[in-house]
């Protein structure tokens, strides 16, 4: 081989047409004793290599901050390419909250040596580099270019994390910006693959606690209009992506609480206060109160429709003609259809009648029944009525929402009246 060295760093031209592998080129190397060109070749690539760590190094051995490694990737045909999408990595590492790029810049090929890996290197050799670098989580990986036009390159990127090996492979264009680390467009393709090895964002617990009048109520936690979690008896945790977060809070009754946490690898604590709404906690006086009122109103109506079908009993005509049969003296002509007579002094029937005592007993029955009856109905209809009202005026919770001196009073009152022949009911209110 001949060795040139072009701007510090160095090229490897080989006279045959097929090119080893990096692996191989490297054992052939020790078998010929030239460990120290390869010393070498690492040097004089740091320059190319070497990525910029400005923002890293404050997120290196933060609490909660996961350090993970990148591995200068391998190439046989897109040196240049498997830099930049090294440098790429780096940014991305900085770039996602709860990651952080490690410092070290060791190389795959020469840790694949160091430790004997076979050549190709296989995920079982991954705990050996592991060992050897001191670290339980790096990135490793080659680039490969296509044969075909337009050219494409393909990554296969490994993540190593504590004893497991996840891959993924990506196929992206070939140009500049393949060349470039720092381009937008090549950090957004290593942050995608980032998230799908590490598994998505980074995420730490928020310890929630409520305050105030709602610090013992039970809720659940919104995000973005999804839900999140759940709060119970004033306490809750959820796990939350490192970063800013809105979280809402909402309890029946309440007012909608909303904060904003930042979450950190470390995790977060969040203080929400709810605010109880004027009348939307649920008062069981009230309502057992309305619900008497509803039951009152019923037996009245219902005493209504029997004093309405008393006074149609009491105009039946049969019983109209039956009462005619006595002169106006007879009061209790209910009492002569009992004894089975048609007129005073005689059982017999006026000429061309028809006897009525009978039909007219029955009838003085059913209304004697009826008129007992709505009383009953109004006597207990005034009672529930009478108690919801009682209910309603002294509930308690108007200690916890005080009105206004102009609001007035809730007042229910029910005014029944009734007779032999007729009965109705008014009902006034105010709320």
């Amino acid at each position: 081989m001949r060795i040139r060295y072009f701007s510090g760093v160095m090229h490897v031209k080989h006279q045959p047409r097929s090119t080893p592998s990096p692996l191989t080129t490297i054992r052939s190397a020790r078998r010929s004793r030239a460990w120290l060109a390869v010393a070498l070749s690492t040097a004089l690539a740091a320059p190319v290599f070497a990525p910029i760590r400005t923002a890293s190094a404050g997120q290196t051995g933060e609490a909660g901050t996961v350090d993970i490694e990148v591995l200068k990737f391998a190439s046989t045909d897109a040196v240049e390419e498997a830099s930049a999408l090294t440098d790429a990595f780096r940014h991305a590492l900085i770039g996602t909250p709860g990651l952080a790029d490690s410092g070290k810049s060791d190389a795959l090929e020469t840790e694949a040596l160091t430790v004997g890996c076979d050549d190709p290197m296989d995920d079982k050799c991954a705990p050996k580099i592991a060992a050897d670098i001191k670290v339980d989580r790096f990135l490793f990986g080659t680039v490969k270019k296509s044969k075909t036009t337009p050219v494409k390159l393909t990554a296969t990127v490994k993540y190593y994390a504590q004893g497991a090996v996840r891959t993924v492979v990506k196929t992206y264009d070939a140009g500049p910006i393949a060349k470039d680390g720092a381009s937008p467009e090549l950090k957004k393709i290593a942050s995608e693959i980032l998230l799908q090895l590490t598994g998505g964002p980074m995420k730490a617990k928020v310890d929630v606690t409520l305050t105030g009048p709602g610090s013992g109520e039970s809720g659940d936690l919104y995000e973005g209009g999804q839900r999140i979690g759940r709060v119970e008896a004033g306490k809750g945790s959820i796990d939350l992506a490192i970063g800013t977060h809105a979280v809402e809070l909402r309890i029946p009754g309440y007012a909608t609480a909303t904060s904003t946490v930042e979450v950190t690898p470390a995790g977060a604590s969040l203080s929400l206060n709810p605010i109880r709404l004027a009348g939307g906690r649920p008062d069981w006086q009230l309502y057992g109160g309305i619900g008497a009122i509803g039951v009152g109103v019923a037996f009245v109506v219902v005493g209504i429709a029997t004093s309405a079908s008393l006074r149609n009993q009491q105009n039946d005509a049969q019983f109209t003609d039956y009462r005619k049969r006595f002169p106006s003296s007879v009061k209790d002509v209910c009492s002569e259809a009992k004894s089975g007579l048609e007129q005073p002094g005689s059982t017999a029937v006026p000429s061309g009648g028809q006897p009525l005592s009978g039909y007219v007993s029955n009838l003085c029955g059913s209304i004697s029944t009826k008129e007992t009856l709505q009383y009953v109905w109004y006597g207990l209809g005034a009672i529930a009525i009478g108690g919801g009202t009682y209910l309603v005026a002294t509930d308690k919770k108007q200690e916890d929402q005080p009105k206004t001196a102009k609001e007035p009073a809730v007042r229910v009152q029910v005014a029944p009246s009734f007779g032999p022949g007729y009965g109705s009911l008014t009902l006034t209110g105010s709320f």
